[in-house]
């Protein structure tokens, strides 16, 4: 009797547990469905939230606060993933899933932040186990960064909703569908409102398997609209995994907002059977029903690994030791190997051949320009057919070498909407080159000082002065540690398609720690007419000294005259210090401006082009006190009438002789151009 109740009841266990585990099939079978129209507390871990992203308490319910500004600090991101797997696709039927995803947003611009807004949240799909990457807020949106963007093994597609406008954008209202990069396959402006005036949007992601096509509805009345605002042809078993991670995300640059999300929810249909895991799990991207297979199959590919690997390193060992007492390494082998380690984890490394091939073997018809250390050309990527701008250093040029380093070293690590982005690199075959995103309307010395054209009109140039400002404060003040540029001039600012200004050229830039405000140098770097006296004199590089060259460009802007110009016989900046005197300051406008200016913009900017330019360091103001006062957030400095004569003590002095022999001070207007030449002069 007792092992008949224990069967009947051991029958009855096996019955449940099959009949479970065949609801589950079902309802993996028919795809993945959730809801959140609020957040609380209920939703347990079922939305994971990274980097920036916070609960925000609303009242008696919560919302996701994806990225803002918080206690000052720009250049934020974050993302807020359904815990689970999502499949997209299955390798065995190559069926494709259908889904619907909805979700409420909220994006307010920061009205007190003098940098506008930016930049915009996403909805996205990933691998499992995909992490933000390095310095992927501001334009990236979190996703992507100058390295991993437009690289196809990335396997992201994201919807984005666009708040600032970068070079590739139609503007800072649209909506874009990415694919593995930041720059969209697809956009559209959305004319119905602002994305960022702080008011509701209701969103949609539509995409169906069969038609392989994603669609995008916005709108404002929480009803679908009837017709897609945008519509795209995407086979998604093209471009990501069979299970991914999915969520939204959001991200800051200098200019500011908040992202928050209200609600979100999800719909799909599959026609095969899955197990969703979670994201955070130990074996992240291992379907569940093959764990204990995949765990065996683990072991014994780790011991046939570690005996090839072992039988690989002894064979390494005494390859290397017997090549090694055959043959020392040359001092170039050994300098790209510190290279390669230097810059293994910055942007992509390119080879030569692929160089080569996109600038036409280095065409003389390609050539852009020629700096103190190497030549720039145009090139196409054959790959991505993306327009870059390749520079190659001089052969033999040791100074050459190191701006090469420096370059790569620096600016690979900084991300900002004003700093000219780079792209990558390569060092093969005795070359070494530098790969940046192109600049259509060239460098601002070629633009302002133009003999034959239309100038540059006045907005633009007051544009210009306010972006170049804008850089410098990141530089100086925002990034974690102080970068000193050491050569800012007109020919290092560059414009894009719409005349915005990006700095670059960070050959002579040196890191120094916060509270040490300036560095030795053991040489004079950077470009006459635009060096503070104080470089000369002693040898010290700091943030003043970056002040003082900004004040000579602000004064070039306005004024259409370079720094050294034998038009008025004297230096440009003593030249118009010598009208404020007189109460005629804004007589010193470019000619070709033929009036067509605002009177107050340009008294501004020839103030604080003199103010930055004063002889004593210790009056010159932070950039962002000068970026202020350029914004109109601040009244204008108070300035000596008569240019003050400051007097350097130095032990150790410069050979002054040396610098003013390199260059004449009074030059031609053919021989002007060299003033566009950085120079280094050993103490």
């Amino acid at each position: 009797m007792e092992r008949t109740c224990l069967s009947k009841m051991s029958f009855l266990l096996a019955f449940l547990v099959l009949s479970t585990a065949g609801f589950e099939a079902a309802q993996a079978a028919n795809g993945v469905s959730f809801s959140f129209p609020v957040f609380n507390d209920s939703i347990g871990k079922k939305i994971e939230l990274f980097n920036d992203s916070y609960f925000q308490t609303e009242g008696d319910h919560k919302v996701i606060q994806l990225a803002t500004e918080t206690d000052g600090k720009t250049y934020r991101s974050g993302w807020a993933v359904y815990a689970k797997s999502i499949p997209i696709w299955d390798k065995s039927s190559g069926a494709v899933v259908t889904f619907t995803t909805h979700f409420e947003f909220v994006i307010a611009r920061n009205t007190t932040n003098s940098f506008g807004s930016g930049d915009g949240l996403a909805f996205f799909m990933a691998p499992l186990g995909f992490r933000a990457p390095p310095l992927s807020a501001g334009k990236f949106l979190g996703l992507f960064n100058t390295t991993t963007t437009g690289n196809p093994a990335n396997q992201i597609v994201a919807v984005e909703f666009d708040t600032n406008k970068n070079s590739q954008d139609p503007d800072d209202n649209h909506v874009g569908i990415d694919v593995n990069t930041i720059v969209s396959q697809a956009n559209r402006s959305v004319n119905t409102g602002s994305l960022k005036d702080g008011k509701k949007w209701d969103a949609w992601v539509d995409y169906d398997g069969a038609k392989k096509q994603i669609e995008v509805f916005l709108g404002r009345t929480g009803s679908k609209p009837a017709a897609a605002m945008l519509r795209y042809g995407l086979d998604l078993a093209n471009f990501l995994p069979e299970n991914v991670m999915m969520g939204l995300s959001a991200s800051t640059g200098m200019g500011t907002e908040s992202h928050l999300l209200l609600s979100w929810e999800f719909s799909s249909t599959t026609s095969w059977n899955f197990s969703s895991i979670d994201i955070e799990g130990p074996e992240i991207g291992a379907p569940v029903r093959n764990r204990r297979k995949s765990i065996v199959a683990a072991v014994a590919a780790a011991s046939g690994a570690a005996v090839v690997c072992g039988v690989v390193l002894v064979g390494g060992w005494w390859w290397w030791f017997v090549r090694r007492r055959e043959r020392p390494k040359t001092e170039a082998e050994n300098e790209i190997a510190a290279l390669d380690k230097e810059f293994s984890q910055g942007p992509r490394k390119f080879t030569y051949t692929e160089l080569k091939t996109a600038t036409k073997n280095f065409s003389e018809e390609e050539k852009l320009g020629q700096g103190g250390f190497g030549a720039v050309y145009r090139g196409v990527l054959e790959d991505t057919r993306e327009l870059v701008a390749v520079k190659r250093v001089s052969q033999g040029s040791k100074q050459g070498k190191k701006e090469y380093v420096a370059e790569v070293s620096i600016i690979s690590r900084l991300g900002h909407r004003n700093l000219v982005q780079l792209l990558g690199w390569c060092h093969e075959r005795g070359e070494l080159l530098l790969v940046y995103e192109y600049m259509r309307n060239g460098s601002l010395d070629s633009t302002i000082f133009c003999d034959g054209g239309a100038p540059l009109e006045w907005g633009r140039r007051y544009n210009v002065a306010c972006d170049v400002a804008a850089a410098l404060v990141y530089l100086h003040e925002d990034w974690d540690q102080c970068i000193l540029h050491r050569d800012v001039k007109s020919s290092n600012i560059m414009l894009d398609s719409n005349f915005n200004a990006k700095l670059g050229d960070f050959g002579l830039a040196r890191l120094v720690e916060r509270n040490m405000e300036s560095g030795h140098m053991t040489a004079v770097a950077g470009t006459l007419g635009y060096l503070a006296p104080e470089c000369i004199m002693t040898g010290m590089a700091s943030m003043e000294s970056d002040v003082y060259s900004f004040g000579t460009v602000a004064l070039e802007i306005a004024c259409g005259r370079r720094a050294l110009d034998e038009r008025c016989n004297m230096r440009l900046v003593d030249w118009v210090w010598d009208l404020y005197g007189k109460g005629r300051v804004v007589e010193a406008a470019a000619e070709g401006l033929s009036g067509g200016f605002n009177g107050e913009e340009m008294e501004r900017l020839l103030v604080v082009g003199l103010w930055c330019s004063h002889p004593d360091p210790a009056a010159r103001p932070r950039m962002r006190e000068a970026l202020k006062v350029l914004r109109f957030e601040e009244a204008l400095p108070c300035i000596p009438r008569t240019k003050p004569v400051t007097v350097f003590v130095c032990s150790d002095p410069v050979r002054l002789s040396a610098v003013l022999s390199s260059t004449s001070l009074y030059a031609t207007c053919s021989q002007m151009n060299t003033t566009n030449t950085s120079f280094v002069l050993p103490r």
